[in-house]
């Protein structure tokens, strides 16, 4: 449900997102700039092609193609092949965006379903992370400096060797800009105090997973500050609160119901990334989530409550049986021609019954006892 004007909203994202590619360009190479070109490029021409198949006006105010496509792109490692982008970003616009209805009416977030279609059918591409500053061919991307994720040493039960400073640099390998806590957190914060987006997602969405990480910690033998700090400090769970649970298309806009939504995405996102067989799980839990934000919605304006309750205030009232319900007569025309007719008929058989009865015959006896009563009036008179 949209909350935050589209079209604004787009373009706020789409500045925001510039800070990370830069980060990724100085440690990365200059590869990421390509990367994430083409994803722009390929999402421009895949809405660009719709509109000319279905003969209508291209809106060149809609940015969110591009938006989803190059938040994707910033979860990829530096190395990805270029068709893997280009085949995610043109599946999920075409399909994900322009098969439910296009602009604003779309469900999912683009961003998370293009990084789920990617890790379906390339998993060996999409969770391989490059040492900062090795050497990546241009266009290629071959290179010897790729590894295993930090949110991957996690996950098989390891522990990070790198220290909380670089964590929050993001100075180790992952992807191109989603490892950036302190630069992502910067943003997230100017975004909240300018109003370009409200604080309700991504406090709820980052205070749920801090409980369950602290609460359930997956390394054992370690302080669980620290299995606090291994869960939010690698992975994409901060970018995903700032980047993903913020759009409006595909998040509630009542303040109560993002909570309720960040919340339900938290728990998702840690169920994901615990037991779920993808590093990346949250971009799965915000797909499962966005399904539910109409709901969510609902509870949180009470309309369901209401309705439970109108329901079962309507079972409580038994139904009156007063007798056969009278019919409420309408008279047309017809019927008032025919009501007429009928009333002069009834009032000619009345006359004829009166005319009948003084026209009837008298009988002898009946005169004779006339001419008596006459005679007995005729004597008194005397």
């Amino acid at each position: 449900m949209t909350n935050i004007h589209r079209k604004n909203h787009d373009k706020y994202m789409l500045f925001a997102t510039l800070p990370l590619i830069l980060c990724g360009t100085v440690l990365y190479s200059a590869r990421v700039l390509l990367l994430c070109a083409v994803a722009m490029i390929t999402a421009k021409a895949v809405d660009v092609a719709v509109s000319m198949l279905r003969h209508e006006q291209f809106d060149s105010t809609d940015h969110s193609s591009e938006l989803g496509a190059v938040i994707f792109c910033l979860m990829l490692p530096v190395n990805i092949p270029v068709y893997i982008v280009v085949v995610s970003v043109l599946l999920t616009v075409l399909v994900g965006k322009h098969f439910f209805g296009g602009k604003d009416v779309y469900p999912f977030n683009l961003a998370a379903l293009a990084m789920c279609c990617a890790a379906v059918n390339w998993q060996d591409k999409v969770f391989v992370a490059v040492t900062p500053f090795s050497k990546v061919d241009f266009w290629s991307g071959y290179t010897t400096g790729a590894t295993v994720t930090t949110s991957g040493v996690v996950k098989s039960g390891g522990v990070p060797v790198h220290d909380t400073l670089n964590l929050l640099l993001g100075n180790h390998p992952g992807s191109m800009g989603s490892d950036f806590v302190l630069v992502i957190a910067a943003i997230g914060i100017y975004l909240i105090l300018t109003k370009k987006i409200t604080w309700h997602i991504p406090v709820s969405f980052l205070a749920t997973c801090a409980a369950i990480a602290l609460a359930f910690p997956r390394v054992y033998g370690f302080p669980r500050i620290e299995s606090l700090q291994m869960e939010l400090l690698n992975g994409i769970v901060l970018f995903t609160a700032l980047f993903m649970l913020n759009e409006p298309t595909t998040t509630p806009s009542n303040p109560k119901a993002k909570i309720i939504y960040g919340i339900m995405a938290g728990v998702l996102g840690m169920a994901f990334r615990y037991f779920g067989g993808f590093e990346y799980g949250s971009c799965f839990a915000v797909l499962l989530v966005n399904t539910m934000d109409g709901a969510i919605e609902r509870f949180a304006n009470g309309e369901a409550k209401a309705e439970k309750a109108a329901k079962k205030q309507r079972g409580k009232m038994p139904e009156k049986h007063a007798g056969p319900k009278e019919e409420k007569k309408v008279y047309t025309a017809d019927h008032k021609a025919k009501k007429d007719t009928m009333d002069i008929i009834r009032e000619a058989e009345d006359n004829i019954d009166e005319v009948l009865y003084s026209t009837r015959t008298i009988s002898l006896e009946e005169i004779r006892k006339a001419e008596e009563a006459m005679k007995n009036q005729g004597k008194d008179g005397k």
